[in-house]
């Protein structure tokens, strides 16, 4: 499974680049919404709430689900760098094995297992990222129902009586708002544990490659000394038998 992560990691730049595509457009969008509201809030409230139902729906259900695309694209920035810290991770991984090869097979020491926050960082990520889906879905839904609340005037919705279908939908729509704010930013936090998760993550393996070295460093100059050691008792050992012939 970690290989996976570790090949799917490589990816990252697609997924920085997707996320500030999305960002881009949906200030795009706004743009294009907030030139709409410009327009409807230039009229008449009389006018506004009787015949521009249709500008009023449009900006109401852009409204409610504009921000989660926002969000769904930082998901996507965020998960682009958490996968670039484990890159950086697998790199350190690899220059220790290759640092390490330059030793002996039987004396050299073993590497350092990673910590257990370090294995979760990718699924914390992709937690923080289901968030956004998410999150996005419900907010399109959401944004469907408002659609079909707000093509009515507002007068006809103020008079909606209790058990009416239009009612039911004013209450999904204020009820879903209530919790779907403070679950995206609920994502967002998961987001950043996860890369809070990879930088601590580095910080241990860089600790443990230290020491690792360090023992690599005191194991080459034994053995070292050994061959050194060796060498001199066979050149005395050839001496010898040279003085005996």
């Amino acid at each position: 499974m970690q290989k996976i992560i570790g090949k799917m990691a490589r990816m990252y730049p697609l997924m920085i680049v997707m996320g500030v595509m999305i960002v881009a457009i949906a200030f795009i969008i706004g743009y294009i919404n907030s030139q709409t509201a410009a327009a409807y809030f230039a009229e008449s409230k009389l006018v506004r709430e009787t015949t521009l139902m249709a500008q009023r729906a449009s900006i109401q259900s852009v409204g409610l689900w504009l921000p989660y695309l926002k969000f769904f694209g930082l998901g996507l920035i965020l998960s682009g760098i958490v996968m670039a810290l484990r890159v950086i991770l697998d790199n350190l991984k690899d220059a220790s094995v290759v640092v390490l090869s330059n030793l002996p097979e039987g004396k050299r020491p073993d590497m350092p297992k990673p910590p257990w926050y370090g294995l979760l960082m990718p699924f914390v990520m992709m937690l923080g990222l289901l968030i956004f889906t998410y999150a996005l879905v419900v907010s399109l839904g959401l944004a469907g129902t408002a659609r079909s609340v707000f093509a009515n005037p507002l007068p006809t919705i103020d008079a909606a009586g209790a058990g009416s279908a239009l009612l039911a939908q004013v209450q999904t729509i204020h009820s879903v708002s209530a919790w779907l704010v403070p679950f995206k930013f609920f994502g967002m936090a998961t987001m950043f544990l996860s890369i809070v998760m990879g930088l601590a993550t580095i910080v241990f393996t860089l600790s443990a490659q230290t020491e690792l070295i360090q023992k690599g460093i005191s194991i080459a100059r034994g053995v070292a000394v050994v061959d050194d050691h060796e060498h001199v008792e066979n050149v005395a050992s050839i001496e010898a038998e040279t003085a005996a012939a």
